[in-house]
């Protein structure tokens, strides 16, 4: 039964879990199929017409990545109070995806053909996750210290 003193813990185990499962995901499509990798520049809003064999290569071992983050996460998800680093780890990384759609803004426009508005979406998206994180880890902690 979901209480009120335990309804924020649920809600960061279930976003944990949806982390791993879209980092796990991506990870393995990335690695088995390069359609996938089209389905997923679609995701973002970039155009692949233009990608080289190298590239399409170079984004397996981010696939492998992707399933190691998927797996951290899943760790995370299981006992997010013993593991706070890697709860931590992904609010970095999520801000940092969100710096990165700043700073670079116009290389993704240029090299990936993402749109300034289609970005913009997706730098407020990693920026609302990473707050989101935060905030739930915090007020699960509080709530579960009660």
């Amino acid at each position: 039964r979901i209480t009120m003193k335990t309804r924020p813990v649920v809600l960061l185990q279930l976003l944990l879990w949806g982390i791993c499962a879209f980092h796990i995901m991506v990870g393995i499509g990335l690695n088995v199929s390069t359609d996938f990798l089209s389905v997923m520049a679609g995701y973002y809003g970039a155009d692949t017409k233009t990608w080289s064999p190298d590239f399409v290569y170079i984004v397996k071992p981010l696939g492998a990545f992707m399933i190691a983050m998927g797996v951290l996460a899943a760790q995370a998800a299981t006992r997010q109070f013993e593991h706070r680093l890697t709860v931590y780890a992904f609010v970095l990384l999520f801000v940092m995806r969100a710096i990165q759609r700043f700073v670079f803004r116009e290389d993704l426009t240029e090299l990936f053909a993402i749109s300034p508005v289609r970005n913009s979406g997706n730098m407020i998206f990693f920026l609302a996750l990473a707050i989101a994180l935060f905030v739930l880890y915090h007020y699960a902690g509080r709530s579960r210290a009660k």
